[in-house]
């Protein structure tokens, strides 16, 4: 299930000059590091067009309004006249987007480019498979800042049948991990986690050893919910002791992560945590929102999830501004420090060829998405117009008027791709300390096989086998089920589809690896 993701990354810690930020709410500065942009070429190989180009565009907006399109707005009207073309730009809520490009792609009457934020649904596939989208891959070397920008891992990510029909709007690789209590650490004398084994132990003192200093019995250490464990906890443990994230490759067959000997054993620590009551006794009724919420009213010291997701702590520096928190990504295990890495998108930029009729048309918008990976424009496109939203202080970009800023600027970010490792003159010590994270752990992170794959069955079949799975490992942790009863599950999955599932991907995986 991918996440609401909003636009760009710096704009989210750019308010350090008009409040006091905490470590943890300038994690989720960092929005990606895989990306290969640094200080962009000043302009793309494509000469500019005499007269500007247009371009219609579908797009996600998660502000209360989406901005305005208009000379009205400062941004918008610079970020037009800067990149030479006139955008015809259709918001969409982000709640109700899929919903709004299924109808758009059924009437036909399509936009230039499309944001498909679910590239893999069956209607895209076919619609790729019919010929409907233009095939981009060859034309990225064409494009200086694009070739920069351009992972091959991540291209292959969003391919179909070996082939790449979008632009990906890049998202960080290696982030996800532990997010904890550092100054619970310092009250009892504990280094920070660098194992699933230190999870455990770390989560024991937590909960015994009064780390906030009350006198109280009132404290956990791992605070899970049942959608943290689908999304975040599960692949953080597994892949911690040298497991699957998701999928793998056992005995040359794609094979699911639950039929491995570490899920098991990420079950059984998680049913020991249980009974020990070092978790919440309620993780398996509630969600990401819940879980958060114990998180900030210091109930819990640790939760695994994405670092950015440490953007959401605002709360507990409320309660307690003398809190600190801190993050690591990658766990040490019998292979090494391991974390389970993200497909490296969100979302990707598609183009019609009902709409984009040649491939003369299809150059110029890509020399859009190249020219917008220019410094100076990609600063436009995050901090909206100098004078107008922000300051210049230090070198760095500061809000002047917040309020204008997410009313005109901040969905903007929607409209481009996004790199990751553009820097300012000055940065804060924490997303140095992001950064470099990010690019160590790169290595370390361990990819779910089949995102380049496609099976018809899991596309038909998928969630209702997953709720087999997801359910008993709830019942397992909490002692419904014993190890036999799980796998009874197991088995229930396999011979409802789950077996076909695996045959289908293992089938696509031999031949992509006789290529």
């Amino acid at each position: 299930m991918k996440k609401k993701e909003g636009a760009g990354s710096w704009k989210k810690w750019m308010s350090l000059g008009i409040t006091t930020i905490s470590v943890a709410s300038l994690v989720s500065a960092c929005g990606g590091e895989t990306g290969k942009v640094e200080n962009a070429t000043a302009t793309s190989n494509v000469a500019a067009p005499d007269q500007p180009t247009k371009i219609s565009m579908i797009a996600p907006f998660f502000a209360a309004q989406p901005p305005t399109t208009d000379d009205s707005n400062a941004a918008f009207k610079a970020l037009q006249e800067k990149l030479r073309v006139k955008l015809d730009v259709t918001f969409v809520p982000g709640a109700t987007y899929n919903d709004k490009m299924n109808v758009t792609l059924a009437s036909g009457n399509l936009p230039q480019a499309m944001v498909v934020t679910d590239n893999k649904n069956s209607a895209i596939i076919n619609a790729i498979r019919s010929g409907a989208f233009w095939e981009v891959g060859p034309y990225i070397k064409d494009f200086p800042n694009l070739q920069k920008y351009w992972n091959e891992q991540i291209a292959n990510n969003i391919s179909v049948d070996g082939k790449v029909y979008g632009i990906y709007r890049e998202r960080p690789v290696a982030r996800k991990g532990v997010i904890f209590r550092q100054d619970w650490l310092d009250n009892l004398g504990l280094q920070q986690p660098k194992s699933v084994d230190d999870l455990y132990n770390i989560a024991k003192a937590f909960t015994q050893n009064d780390p906030d200093k009350n006198g109280k019995n009132d404290t956990y250490g791992l605070v899970l919910s049942d959608d943290n464990l689908i999304n975040d906890a599960m692949s953080v443990l597994v892949t911690g002791l040298g497991g699957f994230n998701q999928w793998g490759i056992k005995d040359g067959k794609v094979t699911p992560d639950f039929l491995t000997t570490e899920y098991m054993d990420v079950l059984k620590l998680l049913k020991k945590m249980y009974d020990e009551k070092l978790i919440n006794q309620d993780f398996g009724a509630i969600k990401g929102t819940k879980l958060k919420e114990n998180f900030n009213q210091g109930k819990a010291g640790m939760f695994l999830a994405s670092s950015s997701d440490a953007n959401t702590l605002s709360d507990l520096f409320k309660l307690n501004p003398n809190a600190k928190t801190d993050f690591v990504v990658g766990l040490q295990g019998p292979k090494g420090v391991k974390l389970p890495g993200n497909s490296g998108y969100y979302g990707v930029f598609m183009f019609p060829k009902s709409s984009v009729k040649t491939e003369a048309d299809l150059k110029k918008i890509l020399a859009y998405f190249d020219n917008s990976l220019n410094t100076d424009v990609y600063k436009l496109f995050d901090f909206g117009v100098e004078g107008v939203h922000y300051k210049t202080e230090n070198g760095n970009p500061i809000f002047t008027n917040e309020q204008l800023w997410k009313d005109q600027v901040a969905d903007l970010g929607q409209l481009h791709i996004n790199p990751s490792d553009l820097t300012w003159p000055t940065e804060n010590d924490v997303m140095k300390k992001v950064k470099k994270m990010y690019k160590e752990q790169l290595p370390n992170s361990v990819q779910n096989v089949i995102e380049p794959y496609l099976s018809p069955t899991k596309a038909e079949l998928g969630a209702e086998l997953d709720k087999i799975i997801n359910d008993a490992r709830v019942k397992f942790i909490m002692g419904g089920i014993d190890e036999a009863g799980f796998t009874k599950a197991t088995d229930e999955w396999r011979n409802k589809g789950g077996n076909k599932i695996s045959d289908e991907l293992t089938q696509e995986y031999t031949k992509s690896q006789k290529k």
